[in-house]
């Protein structure tokens, strides 16, 4: 494997950083069909929280079913990013609190590995999505 140093052609995208700052407002607002919206017609979302999600209508439909969960606080990090030509990738780390049946909340997290394919207009769509949970039970 190369030396990092030497891989130059992954470098930052600031519209990749606009890409996760409009998931994260659609995240938080409970906004589905924006969450989708940042996704290819026919990507695949791929989640130890349900099945596949495959398609823009699935994945507004299963963000849609996560949102009815109750989730607030949602926080997402861009944790690294980086993109050639027309492909690009980012790593986010994301948590968010839900409703116990107790009442009481609690914390889930995680990371969310994505590939992207920029569009015509510059701006990047998210073409393969896999979250990956911090929790042991779902990992």
């Amino acid at each position: 494997m190369s030396d990092p140093a030497e891989r130059t052609h992954w470098m930052p995208d600031r519209s990749i950083e606009r890409l996760a700052a409009r998931l994260l407002y659609a995240l938080r607002t409970h906004d589905a069909p924006a969450c989708a919206a940042l996704f290819t017609e026919d990507c695949p979302l791929l989640s130890p929280y349900g099945p596949a999600a495959v398609g823009r209508e699935a994945v507004c439909a299963t963000h849609q079913a996560w949102f009815e969960e109750g989730e607030t606080n949602k926080r997402l990090r861009l944790l690294d990013a980086g993109a050639d030509g027309e492909v690009g990738y980012c790593l986010l780390a994301y948590s968010g609190d839900y409703p116990k049946a107790d009442g009481s909340r609690t914390t889930e997290s995680g990371k969310s590995l994505n590939v992207l394919e920029r569009q015509t207009d510059g701006e990047w769509k998210i073409r393969i999505s896999s979250l990956n949970s911090d929790s042991p039970h779902l990992a």
